[in-house]
């Protein structure tokens, strides 16, 4: 006779689930809150507590807790640090095992969420018989840097997992322990999160998603942040997705990776990633990601919006371009990746990898749909070493090359087949570039020019014609105007990103340019810069392929979009010849300065010797030789990619350290080394226009430094340092260029009476407030 095991019921109460790792001062208050709140509400409770190895006295303020509520708080300690998944999953398991409480509300003990919302909670999952309600905060009390970085990995987590949690690092999840049944969860850090809203979905239960207050952190500081803990996360969340497919549950999303619609195009993603990564490591061990001066200053723009003494989005400033710092902004507020670099140099590496699989497949679209030529022309892209150099930087040329590439991909595309989401898509991309740098409004016009030749070619009729200007014009011009605008509005001149304090061209161009005034010696100088860059041996090969295209095509309207890509040379021979832009090369200048310019050529290089590639099939076609049709392309397309190898040198890098080798580089290295041992705190008076590597390299926090960018601060400074609180001064003193603050304070009296000099060289010196000196 068989016997039927009793089914145990629940206590009808919640288990309040909170790690705590050094939380010291804010444990106590938060575990009382949540016991208080209960009591009252007479709901069974207990707070289950993992002090995860915390090194200050959170596991002893966590036992005299226990001691004082015996039955009411459970303490659990981890010998060591073992991170925040691995304290939630003990908290979990104890909670599990030794109560025998209904529901578990999983939470933080920083003080930042309240006991009162779990009540509201309590209440939504018993009307709506809910097996789950999931917190979202309306309001986020934390900064801005924080709320970005939150939302890109809730986003990241939803693509990847489909957990459908609008928030999903919320420490307010009220779950009943009947769906945890049989779940194991494994992810480390902040990954555990996501991981539980995706397996407890697996059973399909009923999960409501409900607002929950957020208070500012009163006391210590997060840990989310630090680069240990977000690779962590990041590494958790690729395990969770592998331990998902393993069990099913994400196998039709991965056999759509293992088994993609093109798998050409798979190839070149995955090689360009490969490449990327494998440069930038390279490039990272010679420690050269930051040779260039402006490197420097793209992380420093980025990361003054969110830390300087006048945060805010005017720190964007008016003569660089916004998108590449925009783009920044979500990864630069992390002290490593600013330090390092990586928060723009990962930027680049995500264009590289994009330009790689647009030129494929606007390659293989104009070769009648030949992969070996996409192949070839991502080949040719990916295997230029400066092309691989720059992308490994904070450098803005290789965003310029993706939002160049997709534009003139998704133009090709309309003027293929006329759909004008295409030409949508194509103005977007436009737009992008325009915010990327001022090269991308040329690209803007050459655009417009091929868009006014294909609709006309098609139909002679100018309304048709002038519409399909407006309907592109209207989002890729958008763009430009924003940025007039944005000049007007912050420096009350729509025009200061040309002739500002400093963005006029005299900063940048010598009166003895050769090339001013001399248009061959302008056009002679890019086209060395080209060949630099590029190698005379890919020029050949895309010429040849560039003239077999327009013989074979005749500018039919359809074919005219990869000319877009040719606009830039004209451009540069113009701003050499008119005084706009420097650019020099050994062979006229004796020097090397701005020779990355010439990279803007390996766009239409590698697309043009794509399609010479794929000119074979007909070729061998031609011959009645069919027999060779396979070896002679593989051949013409090995032979094609192995010109993108024969290169002079590294010439973007050359430049870059003949730069950094200079004297005055030296000396500013050996200033930012000064006061990278002796900076103590305080506020640094140093103005940034000429100092970023000293700036950048003395590892001051930006937000002690007071610079010419910060509002209503920088001409009160100068006139009276002492009295806004400078404690240190940093004057550049160079013959000819000195600094502003060097011009303000020379020859005032508080710099020998109030402040003594600490440091100095020919060109510069340092002061220190006398009260503060040691």
């Amino acid at each position: 006779m068989s016997t039927v095991a009793p089914v145990r019921t629940w206590t009808e109460g919640v288990a309040v689930v909170m790690p705590a790792y050094q939380e010291e001062e804010n444990l106590g208050a938060t575990v009382e809150d949540f016991l208080d709140t209960l009591a009252e509400a007479g709901h069974p409770h207990c707070v289950v507590v993992v002090n995860d190895g915390s090194p200050d006295r959170t596991g002893e303020v966590l036992d005299r807790l226990a001691a004082r509520y015996p039955g009411r708080v459970l303490a659990v300690h981890h010998p060591e640090n073992r991170g925040y998944g691995a304290a939630v999953r003990t908290g979990i398991r104890a909670a599990l095992e030794q109560t025998d409480l209904r529901r578990l509300l999983l939470t933080d003990s920083d003080g930042q969420f309240r006991a009162d919302d779990l009540l509201g909670f309590l209440a939504v999952q018993h009307e709506e018989r809910a097996d789950a309600v999931i917190g979202y905060r309306a309001v986020r009390a934390d900064p801005l840097a924080r709320r970005v970085n939150a939302a890109l990995w809730t986003a990241l987590s939803r693509l990847l997992l489909r957990h459908g949690s609008r928030d999903v690092d919320c420490a307010y999840k009220l779950i009943d322990r009947h769906s945890l049944d049989g779940i194991e969860l494994r992810g480390e850090a902040a990954a555990i999160s996501p991981e539980l809203l995706a397996k407890i979905q697996v059973g399909r239960p009923r999960i409501l998603h409900h607002p929950v207050s957020h208070y500012p952190r009163l006391h210590g500081d997060q840990t989310g942040a630090r680069f240990s803990v977000i690779l962590r996360s990041l590494l958790g969340l690729l395990r969770v997705y592998a331990d998902l497919a393993r069990t099913g549950h994400k196998w039709r999303r991965t056999l759509r990776l293992l088994h993609p619609k093109d798998p050409g195009l798979a190839l070149v993603t995955l090689g360009a990633l490969a490449v990327s990564v494998v440069g930038y490591l390279h490039f990272l061990h010679r420690h050269v990601i930051l040779a260039y001066p402006d490197a420097l200053s793209h992380v420093l723009i980025a990361r003054r919006v969110v830390a300087s003494p006048t945060a805010g989005a005017a720190q964007l400033g008016g003569v660089w371009l916004p998108l590449p710092h925009v783009l920044e902004l979500p990864l630069v507020w992390v002290g490593n990746w600013y330090q390092s670099g990586f928060a723009g140099s990962v930027v680049s590496m995500a264009a590289f990898v994009l330009t790689a699989r647009y030129l494929y497949l606007l390659t293989a679209r104009m070769a009648g749909g030949s992969r070996l030529a996409g192949l070839t022309a991502a080949a040719v892209f990916a295997a230029n070493v400066n092309a691989v150099y720059l992308q490994s930087t904070p450098m803005t040329e290789t965003l310029l090359l993706a939002c160049t590439a997709a534009a003139v991909n998704h133009l090709d595309d309309w003027c293929r087949t006329g759909r004008y989401g295409r030409l949508a898509a194509c103005s977007v991309a436009v737009l992008l570039a325009t915010l990327t740098r001022y090269e991308g409004w040329v690209l803007c016009v050459a655009v417009s020019v091929v868009v006014a030749y294909t609709a006309l070619r098609r139909r002679r009729d100018y309304i048709r014609l002038e519409a399909h200007l407006i309907f592109y014009g209207l989002v890729a011009l958008s763009g430009i105007a924003a940025w007039l605008v944005w000049n007007a509005a912050i420096f009350h001149n729509p025009m200061y990103w040309q002739d500002g304090s400093f963005a006029k061209p005299s900063l940048w161009v010598a009166k003895g340019e050769p090339a001013i005034g001399h248009p061959w010696v302008a056009l002679h100088t890019y086209l060395i810069a080209m060949v630099d860059d590029i190698g005379l041996p890919a020029l050949v090969v895309a010429g040849c392929g560039l003239l077999l295209h327009l013989a074979r095509t005749r500018l039919r309207p359809g074919d005219a979009a990869p000319y877009a890509l040719l606009a830039l040379l004209p451009f540069y021979a113009y701003a050499l010849w008119s005084g706009q832009r420097p650019l020099h090369v050994p062979q006229i200048s004796g020097s090397l300065y701005n020779v990355r310019f010439g990279i803007a050529m390996l766009l239409p290089t590698a697309v043009f010797a794509g399609y010479l590639v794929s000119l074979a099939v007909p070729l061998a076609r031609a011959w009645r030789r069919p027999r060779v049709l396979v070896p002679l392309t593989a051949l013409i397309a090995a032979g094609v990619v192995s010109c993108a190898f024969w290169l002079p040198g590294l010439a973007t890098l050359d430049e870059a350290l003949a730069f950094r080798a200079a004297p005055s580089e030296q000396a500013n290295t050996s200033a930012a080394a000064w006061l990278h041992r002796h900076y103590d705190g305080g506020t640094v008076l140093m103005e940034s226009f000429g100092n970023e590597a000293v700036t950048f390299e003395s590892g001051i926090p930006t937000q002690h430094i007071v610079y010419e960018g910060s509002f209503r601060m920088w001409q009160p400074a100068l006139t009276d340092p002492a009295a806004h609180g400078i404690r240190w001064i940093y004057l550049r003193r160079t013959p000819g260029t000195p600094d502003d603050a060097y011009l303000a304070l020379k020859g005032n009296p508080e710099l020998s009476t109030g402040y003594r000099l600490v440091y100095q060289d020919v060109d510069r010196v340092i002061y220190q407030k006398r009260e503060a000196a040691r």
